[in-house]
C-alpha cells in the first residue's frame, strides 16, 4: 500500500512498525477493546448502510481464490495443494502451520470451518514451530486429526521433535513442503527487486529421515496423488511425514503484481 492511497488508522497496544505493508495516517495507541468502544461512541448512527462495494470485493477476492485449485501441474503449485489440504481435512481437522512463504497461501486460500483448527505463528514468526504446535493441538485434542505443515527449512530447524512424537504414539501427519529453498526470503527478495542470494541449499531423503525415527515416511509422487495420500495417513496410526514438492515459481507474479492490480480494477 502507497502511503498517499488509503487513509489507515493503526489499533493497537504498540506504535505501528513502518515497513512495506502499510502506513498508518493515525495510532490509536492502548487497550484495543476501550479504544474500539471509544470509537463506536463517537460515530454518528448510519440509518442504512450500503454494502454492495465490500460485497463486490468479496466476490472478486473468492473468484481469485478459486483459480488454480485444480492445477495438475508437477511439482504441486501452492493453490492446488491448499485446496487438496481442505478437501481432505474435516471440519474439526487442526493444521499447524511453520513459517516459509506456504503460510501466505494458507492464509489466504484455506477457508477455515471452525474456530482454532488452523493454528498460524504470524507475529514473531518462528521458524520450526510447526511441528511442535501440532503436537501441543494433539495432546489437546487426541480424538481429531490435525497436520503440522512445513517448509523444508523450517522443518528442519526442529525436525528432532519426531522423535518425541513417536515416543509419545501420537497419531500425526507432518507435511513437508520441498522447495529445497528459504521460498519466503526469495518472495520478499523478489518484492523488493534484489537479487536472490544464499537461499538454496540441499535437502535430506526425507522419507529416510522419517524412517530413522521410527516414524513412517511417504512422497508424493504425482499431484492426483496428495488427497488420497493424505486420507492414508490419518487412517493409519503412528506419525506419517509425507513429503510434497512444490513449485513456487509463480509466487512474484501473483502475490506481488496480480493481487495489486486486480484490486484497482475492483
Amino acid at each position: 500500500m502507497t502511503q498517499d492511497s488509503f487513509q489507515v488508522i493503526h489499533i493497537n497496544f504498540m506504535s505501528a512498525e513502518v515497513d512495506p505493508v502499510y502506513f498508518p495516517q493515525l495510532e490509536v495507541i492502548g487497550d484495543i477493546a476501550n479504544s474500539m468502544w471509544q470509537i463506536k461512541e463517537r460515530i454518528m448512527k448510519q440509518e442504512k448502510w450500503d454494502f454492495s462495494y465490500f460485497m463486490e470485493v468479496r466476490k472478486h477476492v473468492m473468484s481469485h481464490l478459486a483459480e488454480g485449485a485444480d492445477d495438475p501441474r508437477y511439482p504441486v503449485y501452492p493453490q492446488r495443494l491448499v485446496a487438496d489440504v481442505r478437501k481432505a481435512m474435516p471440519s474439526d481437522g487442526i493444521i499447524a502451520l511453520d513459517n516459509g512463504v506456504y503460510k501466505i497461501w494458507f492464509a489466504r486460500n484455506y477457508l477455515a470451518h471452525q474456530s482454532n483448527t488452523v493454528l498460524l505463528d504470524n507475529s514473531l514468526a518462528t521458524m520450526g514451530a510447526g511441528l511442535p504446535s501440532a503436537m501441543g493441538a494433539k495432546i489437546v485434542h487426541p480424538e481429531r486429526k490435525v497436520m503440522a505443515i512445513c517448509g523444508d527449512g523450517g522443518f528442519m530447524m526442529n525436525s528432532q521433535e519426531l522423535e518425541t512424537a513417536v515416543r509419545l504414539k501420537m497419531n500425526l501427519v507432518v507435511m513437508i513442503l520441498r522447495d529445497n529453498a528459504y521460498g519466503m526470503i526469495k518472495w520478499k527478495q523478489a518484492n523488493m527487486n534484489l537479487p536472490e542470494f544464499g537461499l538454496d541449499y540441499g535437502d535430506p531423503d526425507f522419507v529416510k529421515y522419517a524412517q530413522s525415527y521410527g516414524a513412517q515416511g511417504h512422497r508424493v509422487e504425482e499431484t492426483e496423488q496428495l488427497i488420497p495420500l493424505l486420507q492414508q495417513c490419518f487412517d493409519t496410526p503412528g506419525v506419517h511425514l509425507v513429503e510434497v514438492p512444490v513449485d513456487y515459481s509463480e509466487n512474484d507474479r501473483i502475490l506481488n503484481h496480480e493481487i495489486k492490480e486486480r484490486s484497482l480494477k475492483i
